[in-house]
């Protein structure tokens, strides 16, 4: 649970702090005035990337250098304080209690948070990065050490590409990539299939409460059909000449994609509008459902984003997300107007106009 949170040259924010006091907290204004901001901010503490952009350049207020961000958060016998500070050539400095902390992975498992977006459709919809990316952050919020692997993998393929377009490469320093890359993608393949199968029953439980049905299915597609480092480092040794030809990496989880089933149908190609926003709010209520088991014993600092996405739910699945949201230790959440649900009756309410926060009445 988050006590207190300071911004500095964060998106529009020059210098912000607020404390807060309740299990729910709304933010209210116009579009433009920096709500979103907010919740990135505290998204961004719990695994160190934006929601928003995959560059974390842009979360710079324009004209700076850096941005930083601070949060005391309350754990059950102590409260912490958590820092990020990114300056220029991709810095980071990360501290825990003025403590620096070196490792990401040390790090992320601080506070866990769900973001539920307009843009969530887009991970059904659009194309398979989208998805590739939710089941990445969804995996490194309940395990940080996936992150580890996706780093060194990604570090690996990068080194490995450019040896791809040079002339003369040195095929022992690619081989060496390829070993690195080999270990990484058998830790990742693992881990996506384990939480595809989860994020399937997750989902379809969910659906049952709705409709009664089981329709929803993942088909997580491969390259290669039998999955030990061995034959991944041969399938990299046997790709060379096609990848020096081409001057990138073909194969591997960067390539890997997630096809989701509605009904036996391909979403991305047959679904409906209203079943894409149905199946990626399920997607996003399952990731909840899955962290808080994961975190049974620890809920208070398992937080829920959600980014003014409540108006537009019909009647009996707003009481399902309410009462799925619940389970969390806190939530955050944006409107235009101060919302008129039953559910928002306790909560602690700011109002915000462009970048300026102000404490309003309940």
């Amino acid at each position: 649970m988050i006590k207190r949170l300071l911004l500095s040259n964060f998106r529009n924010y020059k210098k912000a702090e607020i404390s807060f006091n309740s299990q729910n907290i709304v933010f209210t204004g116009r579009n433009g005035q920096g709500k979103t901001n907010i919740l990135e901010a505290v998204f961004f503490l719990s695994v160190l990337r934006s929601f928003r952009s995959s560059k974390t350049g842009d979360l710079k207020k324009i004209g700076e250098n850096s941005f930083y961000i601070g949060a005391e958060i309350k754990k059950k016998k102590w409260n912490e304080f958590l820092e990020v500070q990114y300056g220029e050539g991709k810095r980071r400095k990360l501290s825990i209690d003025k403590a620096p902390v070196l490792k990401a992975s040390e790090f992320i498992n601080q506070i866990r948070a769900v973001i539920f977006s307009p843009e969530d459709i887009n991970i059904v919809s659009l194309n398979s990065n989208l998805r590739r990316r939710f089941m990445d952050m969804l995996i490194s919020v309940i395990d940080p050490f996936y992150l580890n692997s996706l780093r060194d993998y990604s570090v690996a393929l990068k080194n490995r590409n450019a040896l791809l377009r040079e002339p003369n490469a040195d095929l022992q320093s690619m081989d060496a990539y390829e070993t690195i890359m080999a270990e990484n993608c058998f830790k990742i393949i693992n881990e996506r299939q384990k939480y595809s199968d989860i994020l399937i029953k997750e989902v379809n439980k969910l659906l049952s409460d709705l409709s009664n049905e089981n329709v929803f299915n993942i088909r997580y597609k491969l390259e290669i059909k039998k999955i030990s480092k061995d034959f991944i480092k041969k399938k990299f040794e046997h790709d060379r000449a096609r990848d020096f030809k081409r001057g990138f990496t073909g194969f591997g989880p960067q390539a890997d994609e997630f096809e989701f089933f509605f009904g036996n149908k391909l979403m991305r190609s047959f679904a409906s509008t209203g079943q894409c926003r149905l199946i990626s709010l399920c997607l996003k209520m399952a990731k909840l459902n899955i962290l808080c088991e994961s975190n049974n014993s620890d809920l208070e600092n398992v937080l829920v984003l959600v980014d003014d996405v409540t108006g537009e739910l019909d009647k009996v699945m707003r009481e399902m997300f309410f009462k799925i949201i619940s389970r969390a230790g806190q939530a955050f959440f944006t409107f235009t107007e101060k919302p008129d649900f039953d559910f928002f009756e306790n909560c602690e309410y700011y109002n915000i106009i462009n970048g300026v926060i102000n404490k309003t009445g309940d």
